[in-house]
């Protein structure tokens, strides 16, 4: 199975050639350009490049922290770790919900989980593999969404936030970098504020006004995603014809996760009785540790039942691999 490869016509080439050329590598014209082209993605008002995902969460749970206080935050075990300890990190309390027959936030779940405080209510679905959406998804319109968007760049699930992640092996990829979308320009103002150190222009220096890091995007990264966005499309498509191939391929018991009208095709997942020989005998992977046996939520006492009983029985199969088919697998 090959590493992926990202497809570069010879202008593509030249359009980073030139940013290079010209030492624009920090912040620079081409961040704001992938934002305004990014928009028809997300559906949102306001997109905000940052050079990580785990920095647009960190920033996203840092302004709930600032305009909320702590958060009852629920989330699903089954994901990436730095979101939910950007939450923690910031003082809101985790409560891990149950997976549905998807691997994905189970709301009635949810609803058993919730716990009777004044605290403010955040969600915080997965979008596992690039799905776009949660089937029969609902909120009471007091909560707080916040979609961990990462395998997916055309969310259709209603929500407050989303971010991104262009990691090389995303469906639009940079060498890295993320994004926050939003409609609200109150949480706009401050995260393009956050991600520059918090810094306030004053003539030729600047005054520190908020909290801040160095989480903006930088100009050749956003260069890079700039040419990707171009053909993102066209690789969809290709990911979605693997993913067809791998749905005719199967048997043994075995099936694949619904993918949507709108998602990205991330990864196929396939739940098998064989996840463990073909993870070990193929340097296949789940992805993700299950958060809740993790070390820093070991202390967390619910059990998570069909979240366990689905995790040993996954494979994540790539599907940006024009040659990949099941028979690949021994």
């Amino acid at each position: 199975m090959r590493i992926f490869e990202t497809s570069l016509s010879d202008r593509d080439i030249n359009t980073i050639s030139e940013t290079l050329r010209f030492g624009q590598l920090g912040f620079g014209p081409n961040v704001e350009k992938f934002e305004k082209e990014f928009e028809p993605f997300s559906n949102k008002r306001y997109n905000i490049a940052t050079n990580s995902a785990s920095a647009s969460a960190f920033m996203i749970f840092a302004y709930l922290k600032e305009r909320y206080g702590a958060c009852d935050v629920y989330t699903t075990s089954l994901g990436f770790i730095s979101p939910v300890w950007a939450a923690k990190h910031h003082g809101h309390h985790i409560v891990f919900v149950d997976v549905n027959e998807d691997l994905l936030f189970d709301r009635n779940d949810y609803l058993l989980t919730k716990k009777d405080n004044d605290r403010q209510v955040v969600l915080m679905p997965v979008l596992y593999g690039g799905v776009s959406d949660i089937q029969d998804w609902k909120t009471n319109g007091d909560e707080v969404v916040v979609v961990d968007s990462a395998h997916c760049v055309t969310p259709k699930i209603e929500c407050d936030y989303s971010f991104f992640s262009f990691h090389p092996y995303k469906p639009i990829c940079t060498s890295d970098g993320g994004m926050i979308s939003t409609n609200c320009e109150k949480s706009n103002d401050y995260f393009r504020m956050y991600r520059n150190f918090g810094r306030l222009n004053i003539g030729s220096s600047y005054d520190i006004i908020q909290d801040g890091f160095k989480f903006y995007m930088n100009n050749l990264n956003a260069t890079i995603g700039l040419t990707q966005i171009k053909s993102y499309y066209d690789n969809l498509a290709i990911r979605k014809k693997n993913f067809e191939m791998l749905q005719s391929d199967l048997g043994d018991g075995s099936w694949l996760l619904k993918h949507d009208r709108h998602s990205s095709y991330y990864f196929a997942t396939l739940i098998t009785e064989r996840a463990d020989e073909l993870n070990r005998n193929n340097q296949l992977a789940r992805h993700y540790p299950l958060l809740h046996k993790t070390k820093l939520f070991k202390n967390n006492d619910r059990v998570l039942q069909n979240t366990e009983t689905l995790f040993n029985k996954i494979v994540n199969l790539p599907l940006h691999d024009e040659a990949f088919c099941l028979g690949d697998i021994k």
